[in-house]
């Protein structure tokens, strides 16, 4: 009998942002319950830290230079050949969808995105209605698996927050002193040669955060971790719905957000960015009942093209061959996996919702390395040595005891520029020797 799939998404959501990764800012017991019952990545990063060109990746399988959304707007449309719901609806199941969309594709053409139930479809504010909305799926379901996409606006208010505007899901609590706020992070401080291109955008976007004091910068991080916890509590309640439909023990889950935000690492909020903050985010598969509750922290994930293939492999349904991303379903197993590849790729384009820079970005993470690469600005390359400076606060650049890895890195980025038709200007990846 084939198992049913439930994926459940967050906006905005660092990998840092669980209690059970050792936050102690948070309680996510809910979210920290999938981990128990599965396996929580510590190495999954997003096809890009933007919601529109991330979830137009979920849903297609590919990169975003690949099917054209690299930035925020309604009006591009996608190139695709199969979505993710097309796929399941043909293999026989029940499709549902319910929450934030934010896809390429208008949601009415079911015949595209192959979600034959939706409801409550919006960019925000739609939180509260999708634990019905849930329920009244499985109550409509047929006799047949389902696949049912739950699409979680928060903690992305934290942008609103941010702003300086009231949430629109209300004030999450009261600070009654300063020793509720959470620390600044160890690598607040913006890094020394650090790519000028980031404060430029941050300049020229007119950030606010640009005027804010310790405090100011406390309390973003503080609302962050509320945020985090409303939306833990709603799929708390979600997971509910499942466990009284009796479905419990035949659905598999799968849980991850689009990107992160910055949270006050790097004096940076929101996304784009390619540091950790902004571009690591969670990744559970979770097997009900199995309390496997394993930590992988060696498998590097791209959380946008492997999406389609992990809940295919969890289905045991056929995933079409066009789409490069990996499978993930086997890690239920519980046996330890051989590394399934040795690196990661990340893109992003900087810019306002509708109106792109034409700053470009690309990140190779490796096991022990990560690679950043911009197409502006002075100082455009970062590199980091992650099992020593997992804050990414020393650019290694220039160090000569680094030059071998950081060439390896950007044959890596070369290979993949020539090989998927990227848009990312070669120039920009010169080697310290020339290639052969």
């Amino acid at each position: 009998m084939k198992k049913n799939i439930l994926l459940i998404t967050t906006d905005q959501q660092s990998a840092t942002m669980l209690s059970c990764s050792g936050n102690r800012d948070l309680q996510t017991p809910n979210m920290d319950s999938l981990a128990k019952d599965g396996v929580r990545f510590e190495k999954a990063y997003p096809a890009q830290p933007l919601c529109i060109p991330q979830r137009c990746s979920w849903y297609t399988g590919l990169m975003p230079h690949q099917h054209g959304v690299t930035f925020n707007v309604n009006e591009r449309p996608m190139t695709s050949e199969y979505m993710m719901g097309q796929i399941f609806r043909d293999a026989g199941y029940a499709t549902g969808y319910s929450g934030k969309w934010h896809i390429n594709t208008p949601p009415e053409n079911k015949k595209r995105h192959g979600f034959e139930w939706t409801n409550n479809i919006r960019c925000n504010g739609a939180d509260a209605g999708i634990v019905p909305d849930f329920k009244t799926f499985l109550d409509q379901t047929e006799e047949k698996p389902f696949l049912f996409s739950a699409s979680f606006n928060n903690p992305h208010n934290i942008c609103e927050a941010s702003r300086g505007y009231l949430l629109p899901d209300g004030n999450p609590g009261m600070i009654e002193n300063l020793e509720q706020l959470p620390q600044l992070p160890d690598n607040f401080s913006i890094p020394e040669n650090e790519p000028s291109i980031i404060r430029q955008v941050q300049q020229k976007y007119k950030y606010p955060t640009l005027k804010w004091d310790e405090f100011r910068w406390r309390m973003h991080r503080w609302y962050y971790c509320r945020l985090t916890e409303l939306v833990d509590s709603h799929i708390g309640e979600l997971l509910q719905v499942l466990k009284e439909s009796g479905h419990w023990d035949d659905t598999l889950i799968v849980f991850s957000s689009d990107h992160g935000d910055g949270n006050g690492h790097h004096h940076w909020t929101y996304k784009q960015v390619l540091y950790d903050e902004s571009a690591r985010v969670p990744f559970i598969v979770t097997q009900p009942n199995s309390g496997l509750n394993l930590v992988d922290e060696k498998q590097l994930i791209n959380t946008g093209i492997d999406m389609i293939p992990t809940l295919c492999g969890l289905a045991q349904i056929d995933c079409p061959d066009h789409l490069k991303g990996l499978d993930w379903s086997d890690t239920l197993s519980g046996d330890e996996l051989p590394m399934k590849r040795d690196h990661v790729i990340t893109e992003t384009e900087f810019g306002k919702f509708g109106h792109p820079s034409g700053y470009l970005g690309r990140t190779v993470r490796t096991q022990h390395y990560k690679y950043m690469v911009y197409s502006e600005g002075d100082n455009h390359e970062f590199f980091v040595d992650m099992a020593n400076d997992p804050g990414e606060t020393i650019n290694l650049v220039g160090n000569p005891n680094h030059q071998d890895e950081l060439d390896r890195h950007r044959i890596l980025l070369r290979n993949y520029i020539k090989e998927t038709d990227d848009i990312f200007p070669m120039e920009m990846v010169q080697l310290a020797s020339p290639a052969d």
